[in-house]
């Protein structure tokens, strides 16, 4: 598949309150490889999945993503499945997210990972604005391939480039490779062989880095673990695990803290159902 007949794909929300104060989907427009499943409420959030009707994302392939969340709006964003990023013989794929939180609103970005296959090229640009007084918690994350294939570490080039504005404060800048050669790759590879990596970023009012509570989830055999402070409220955990169990038990421990940290309750990724 060439550049010019790539998949063109797009996902267009916009959050808001209804009279009851319930959060719904004021606009919702998508194309594949994007399909939304129907929403439901948890823990005072609506919880939207993202679903691909399309195996993943190829050469030429561009997609791009939009999401408004309005005073009061609580969305969570999740998707079912991992995301593949395909072989490709020339040319790249390119996704660009643009995420907008107005005050009081809250948005939880949390995908399952990446899986980049053998010879992937694949960049990723994503500018999220948070206003003062909004909530945000955000998540990014790479397996190193097809591992029950034997295939990692095989991709050919993953550039992401993140900016996060917390009011008029440019909160974070954040621009890395991962490929052959590049110091990101080796550092990931030093530590583990297979390592799965994550970046957490969690923007709240008045939250402060909880005490010793990351440290724990540290683990030189397991998992590596670290914590930072944006300026104008925020917080950064970046981990590497050896493998994936080690790595979703670390996440789904991260994000807890977190939630507890910003003072909220934290709603479950995937709908609960009541058994007999």
């Amino acid at each position: 598949m060439t550049a010019a007949s790539g998949l063109h794909g797009h996902l267009d929300l916009l959050a808001s309150t209804d009279g009851e104060g319930r959060t719904v989907l004021r606009r919702q427009s998508f194309s594949a490889p994007f399909h939304i499943s129907k929403p439901h409420h948890e823990a005072d959030w609506l919880v939207v999945n993202l679903a691909s009707p399309t195996p993943g994302l190829l050469s030429g392939d561009r997609v791009k993503v939009k999401v408004e969340i309005a005073t009061g709006a609580r969305l969570l964003l999740t998707t079912p499945s991992a995301s593949r990023l395909h072989t490709m013989s020339g040319g790249h794929a390119e996704l660009t997210q643009e995420f907008t939180v107005a005050r009081d609103g809250s948005l939880d970005f949390s995908p399952e990972y990446l899986i980049p296959q053998r010879g992937t090229r694949y960049r990723q640009r994503t500018r999220i604005s948070v206003e003062q007084g909004g909530t945000l918690f955000w998540c990014e994350s790479i397996a190193p391939g097809r591992t029950a294939s034997g295939e990692i570490f095989a991709y050919e080039e993953l550039r992401f480039a993140t900016d996060i504005f917390v009011g008029a404060t440019h909160a974070l800048r954040e621009r890395f490779a991962l490929a052959p050669g590049e110091a990101a790759l080796n550092a990931l590879r030093a530590r583990f062989s297979t390592a799965y990596y994550a970046s957490i970023v969690c923007v709240a009012p008045g939250i402060s880095a909880p005490a010793g509570a990351l440290e724990e989830l540290h683990d030189p055999q397991t998992a590596w673990v670290g914590i930072t402070a944006l300026p104008a409220g925020g917080l950064v955990v970046k981990m590497i695990a050896a493998d994936s169990v080690a790595f979703r038990d670390r996440l789904a421990r991260a994000r807890q803290i977190l939630y507890e940290a910003a003072g909220e309750v934290m709603p479950s990724l995937r709908r609960i159902t009541g058994g007999a």
